[in-house]
């Protein structure tokens, strides 16, 4: 669908202009110039639950998120699509300007008490078997790795709370910061949250124990074996999913992303 084509198919109090933006691996984005203002729009992927997506699920807690003031309130959304449309918010995302991990870790504190219906349970194991029943060649490298997830130090008992499983730097923005990207947001261990920033972040083991540090003064309860024991499941999944999406799109930015979760679980799990 062109930007035409999009316009048209909202409803008129939407119509306007359409200016693409750049990147995000699986949507496409615009800022939409219109009588009312400016606002960010999203059009889904054609195909989430490739992914593992329920839009369903990603609007309730984005809505719980909202009321909460850590995401952007939405103005518009159409499941059936996965089109959003948010405010528009002037302000740089953390690939470009990173914040405080003291504000984020309060952010993402709170949004671990947050209680909401109707999102499903993570579990990392069927997440995993998802993306491998999607692959038509499984290779031998990757069977002698998932053969060592089923380690019990790598499968901690947990509680669950509310995580929103993909806090990158591309999605957060502003000293708040704003959340952004709900997709793979679900009931989740609040290690597997943690262990997400970590591995995006690069962190060495000074760099976690000052995530949890942070976290653990904001409300939050996370061992270090906890944390650790979820940054393989982080690089599996990264792995997985950017195989899936290599298989169907042939795209170079999927291979670099396989490539690099790679190492890092080999480097990880040796």
């Amino acid at each position: 669908m062109d930007a035409e084509q999009l316009l048209t198919s909202l409803p008129p109090v939407w119509h306007g202009r359409l200016v693409a933006l750049k990147g995000g691996q699986t949507n496409h984005c615009f800022r939409l110039e219109t009588g009312q203002g400016c606002y960010w729009l999203r059009l889904g992927c054609q195909t989430p639950a490739r992914l593992g997506i329920n839009r369903h699920h990603e609007l309730i807690i984005h809505q719980a998120a909202s009321r909460a003031g850590l995401a952007p309130l939405i103005r518009y959304s159409d499941t059936r699509t996965g089109l959003l449309i948010l405010d528009w918010l002037s302000e740089p995302d953390w690939r470009q300007t990173p914040g405080s991990l003291t504000a984020l870790m309060n952010r993402v504190a709170r949004l671990h008490r947050l209680e909401v219906r109707g999102p499903g349970r993570l579990n990392l194991h069927h997440r995993a078997q998802h993306y491998l029943e999607q692959l038509t060649h499984q290779p031998a490298w990757l069977t002698a790795t998932l053969a060592q997830f089923s380690q019990p130090e790598l499968n901690p008992d947990f509680t669950p709370v509310l995580c929103h499983c993909d806090l990158t730097a591309g999605n957060l923005m502003g000293p708040r910061p704003w959340l952004l990207d709900w997709e793979y947001a679900c009931l989740a261990d609040a290690a597997f949250e943690l262990a997400v920033i970590a591995d995006d972040r690069a962190l060495d083991d000074n760099g976690c124990a000052a995530l949890l540090a942070a976290y653990n003064a904001a409300g939050g309860q996370v061992s270090l074996a906890r944390l650790r024991a979820r940054l393989p499941w982080v690089q599996l999944l990264t792995l997985l999913w950017a195989m899936v999406q290599y298989q169907h799109t042939q795209k170079a930015s999927y291979q670099v992303w396989l490539e690099s979760a790679r190492a890092k679980l080999t480097n990880r799990l040796g």
